[in-house]
């Protein structure tokens, strides 16, 4: 039997009568998304999404969010509505939706990915618009490698690269686009593009949040580091070093991964908090945000983390690496500037023992500047006005 009247066996004879086993699994997973906005009443101009298709087969209303993407994307697709597009969304590397979509014409591809490279080879005439979510990979990778030869010269045990290069491949990276919209810093595009377009990612807010008077005589002694995959990415690792050697200040880690712990382990050291997993909607996440001052990821490479965005929008003081994709938060962030345990060490005595006063201020600067730019109204307020502007210029 070939693999087509196998094909048709299963669907005809055994899916049809399992699939509602499996509804769950139906709703939740689609490997596109077809023809929004499409008005079969006129002419449009067509525009292909290579990014997450997930944000349209969730309850986000009822369901956790723990990412900031679903909520962006929709903004995304929100705009290019307003615009006239009619809309289709393929994952990013998803290179077998094309065979379904090989007929279709676009005038716009949006995105990153081998799916967004291989459209654009396919749509020479197309608008062109990477989007670039992180640091560009070569100063991601050359930086990551830093941090892996550090870690291994304390520790002589070896780490791979797990940050680097899941996206943004080399070749997707020697083409020249239309434009490119960055949440890095915008520098190491200004010498193939003539005008980059810097843009913040959301932050998400519990809604229970009351900005209130803090304590900071006792909350700038607690510092909360609220990550995700890639410890040593993100800086851990020397964090743990740090506050090991240290009982006057307190580390609080949430969002520690399994794989992660397996390889650095954990500090047996009271001032080294592990909460594992946050929901952000949660009361546990709240008291996080009334005990900590600051928010510390000493990352080396991001395109303006989400996990910074969220915690300012509560207040929290960000202490982040200069030059690692957070510049554009200018007087609202504190900078560091080496990743050396002793630098940092040198540092969070400092930040530690800064007045309440001036904390205090701050802490409200941090805040205003949060609620400015990284709500879900800000960030589709930015895109609207980037995407008039590329087709604008291309006009």
């Amino acid at each position: 039997m070939n693999l087509k009247s196998l094909k048709y066996k299963i669907r005809s004879k055994i899916w049809r009568n399992i699939q509602d086993y499996f509804y769950d699994e139906r709703i939740a997973d689609s490997a596109m998304v077809q023809n929004i906005n499409l008005s079969t009443a006129q002419n449009q101009k067509k525009a292909v999404i290579s990014y997450v298709t997930f944000s349209y087969f969730s309850d986000w209303e009822n369901n956790n969010i723990g990412r900031t993407q679903p909520y962006e994307v929709l903004s995304m697709v929100k705009v290019l509505s307003e615009m006239d597009y009619a809309i289709d969304i393929v994952g990013y590397h998803d290179l077998k939706s094309l065979e379904y979509l090989k007929n279709k014409k676009y005038d716009l591809i949006f995105g990153f990915g081998e799916a967004f490279y291989q459209l654009t080879l396919l749509h020479p005439r197309a608008i062109s618009v990477l989007y670039m979510t992180e640091q560009h990979p070569d100063i991601s990778k050359a930086e990551e490698r830093k941090r892996l030869d550090y870690f291994f010269e304390r520790k002589k045990k070896k780490a791979k690269t797990v940050r680097t290069g899941n996206f943004y491949w080399d070749h997707h990276m020697n083409k020249t686009y239309s434009a490119v919209i960055t949440m890095g810093e915008v520098e190491p595009f200004t010498t193939s593009y003539s005008n980059p377009f810097p843009f913040f990612p959301t932050g998400i807010l519990n809604e229970n949040f009351k900005k209130e008077h803090k304590n900071h005589e006792n909350s700038k002694k607690h510092f909360l580091w609220f990550g995700s995959y890639g410890a040593i990415h993100k800086g851990l690792d020397i964090l743990f070093d740090v506050f090991e050697q240290r009982d006057d200040i307190i580390l609080h880690v949430a969002g520690f991964y399994e794989d992660d712990r397996k390889l650095l382990g954990f500090p047996k050291t009271k001032n080294i908090i592990d909460y594992g997993y946050i929901d952000i909607k949660s009361d546990r996440f709240l008291s996080l945000m009334k005990l900590c001052s600051f928010s510390i990821l000493p990352s080396c490479s991001e395109g303006c983390s989400t996990a910074i965005t969220t915690t300012m929008r509560h207040g929290l003081i960000p202490i982040v690496m200069k030059n690692a994709g957070f510049n554009r938060l200018n007087d609202t962030a504190l900078f560091l500037t080496d990743f050396k345990i002793e630098y940092i060490d040198n540092q969070l005595s400092k930040y530690s023992n800064e007045s309440n006063e001036y904390l205090a201020k701050l802490s409200d600067k941090v805040y205003a500047f949060a609620q400015l730019n990284f709500s879900i109204q800000s960030f589709e307020n930015r895109f609207r006005a980037i995407m008039n502007e590329i087709q604008n210029e291309i006009r």
